[in-house]
């Protein structure tokens, strides 16, 4: 379960001269503790990425684990580093630092058409309270940056920065989660449960000041030696707090200047915007091959209004996450942990705000899926059929990504 051995066998030989007794003998093989990777992936949504990362789960024979990391894509370019002290004190409180800088144009990730320039800085602690439950703190703070492009970008997320006034957003972030994790392998269990409730909250003196909640299922029953049930459930809300901001917005030309202050009653006042609800930038999206297969990555839910470039409009996000899935493994058709065949239903959708949520508005697909643990990395493979649909929904019924290092 910890992900730090390739295998692991148990015997249980009796003790010479006892009836009542054995020994517990494991044999294990380990994996490497640090690497160089170099990663190729490729996914039908967002094309051919590549990464690199050099890290070491035992560096300097410490036991810490450190991480350099950067990766290209057609959507992002991102670099980090990570370090991570599991037994900051002799109770097993780990510490952890993040530190990241990426730029991301989200027009390429499926999603409204801007672009965002990010660096960030996080502690983490980890507080263990059983073997399976562990507690988690984390404060960060981060600068995003924001660009728009006229006759692309919808016109809420353009309100949206005009009536905070800036392009930029800076927050300070902490958050506070609760895990339980009894899951019998790190690769492909078949036996357990995880779970993670978190609560995170841009603190006041943000940019903008919001909170987001999540509650992640996952459980795994055994019908037999063949099959095994997964049920999976993920939701997530968030909203903003405090008062929301609002501007009047004045037009000027290159030879008047605004009215200052602009007013309702100012000959040049065009409009007033304001400001609320779950900052554009951190919604929730779903479908592909993460939610609800059968569906293009994250175009479900809410969509902008139709512009010249966009008939359709784009998608949006929401405040509201539901997505959820029975899937059926079938373990047994492949005499190896690397590989296994699935059979999936799919439901989910998101919304703006839990007073749009509607049930009739949720999406549904079934299929089958082939994930393999590659020499060259992960290959995922799903077909799906859309069981419940709506006029305008993006339908993508074969699905793939595959990723791996050298």
């Amino acid at each position: 379960r910890l992900g730090y051995f390739e295998t692991v066998d148990v015997e249980t030989p009796a003790v010479p001269g006892t009836n009542d007794q054995v020994d517990v003998v494991y044999n294990v093989k380990e994996t490497t503790s640090g690497s160089f990777t170099f990663g190729l992936g490729y996914s039908q949504s967002y094309g051919l990425t590549a990464s690199t990362e050099l890290s070491q789960n035992n560096f300097l024979g410490s036991g810490n684990r450190a991480a350099v990391s950067a990766a290209r894509s057609s959507y992002q370019e991102k670099y980090g580093f990570s370090f991570v002290n599991p037994y900051f004190t002799d109770d097993g409180v780990s510490l952890g630092y993040n530190l990241s800088w990426s730029q991301i144009d989200y027009s390429d990730y499926n999603t409204a058409y801007y672009a965002t320039t990010n660096a960030s800085a996080k502690a983490i602690l980890g507080l263990p309270i059983t073997e399976n439950d562990t507690i988690s703190l984390s404060l960060g703070i981060d600068s995003n940056q924001v660009s728009t492009y006229s006759g692309y970008t919808p016109q809420a997320i353009i309100d949206y920065i005009d009536a905070i006034g800036q392009r930029t957003f800076h927050a300070w972030r902490g958050e506070l989660g609760w895990a339980r994790d009894t899951r019998n392998d790190y690769f492909m269990p078949t036996n357990g449960l995880y779970q993670r409730v978190s609560a995170e909250l841009a603190l006041p003196g943000s940019t903008a000041e919001y909170y987001k909640l999540n509650y992640e299922f996952s459980k795994y029953w055994p019908l037999g030696s063949a099959v095994v049930l997964n049920t999976r459930l993920d939701l997530g809300y968030g909203d903003s707090y405090g008062k929301s901001a609002t501007r009047n917005l004045c037009y000027s030309d290159a030879d008047t200047a605004p009215s200052d202050p602009c007013s309702e009653s100012s000959a040049d006042y065009v409009k007033t915007v304001t400001a609320s609800g779950l900052p554009f930038y951190e919604n929730f999206y779903a479908g592909g091959t993460r939610s609800v297969r059968g569906f293009t990555d994250n175009t479900l839910g809410p969509r902008s209004e139709a512009t010249y470039y966009y008939s359709d409009g784009q998608p949006l996000g929401g405040s509201l996450k539901t997505t959820g899935a029975l899937e059926l493994y079938f373990p047994k058709l492949f005499k190896s942990n690397a590989a296994r065949v699935s059979a999936f239903m799919d439901v989910g959708n998101v919304f703006d705000g839990v007073d749009n949520f509607q049930t009739s508005e949720l999406r549904a697909s079934a299929g089958v899926a082939l994930l393999w643990r590659a020499p060259v990395g992960p290959i995922s493979i799903s077909y799906a059929f859309p069981l419940r649909k709506q006029d305008g929904d993006e339908i993508e019924r074969l699905q793939f990504t595959f990723g791996g290092g050298f």
